[in-house]
């Protein structure tokens, strides 16, 4: 499963502040580190991608990496600031 930013919406940094923001809405949603480097590897490869990516980097269970990717994933959808597509 991949994810994609939805339109009008850009991650950009803010004082070393990752954020997303959608010109549509108007909202911004700050992302603390962890969260802003699941982001982009997701954006980069996919969900998988990036939850084998982080397993590896951060010697986790896979399974618990995939969990909070995907919780990350389902709020963002919900706040209209990335879509899943597969």
């Amino acid at each position: 499963m991949g994810v994609q930013l939805t339109p009008g919406t850009s991650l950009t940094t803010i004082e070393g502040k990752s954020v997303l923001f959608s010109v549509k809405t108007g909202e911004s949603y700050g992302l603390n580190d962890m969260a802003a480097e699941m982001l982009k590897l997701c954006l980069e490869g996919g969900v998988d991608h990036a939850a084998e990516r982080l397993a590896q980097d951060y010697n986790a269970p896979l399974e618990e990496i995939r969990n909070d990717i995907n919780e990350l994933a389902r709020d963002l959808v919900q706040a209209k600031l990335v879509r899943l597509v597969s």
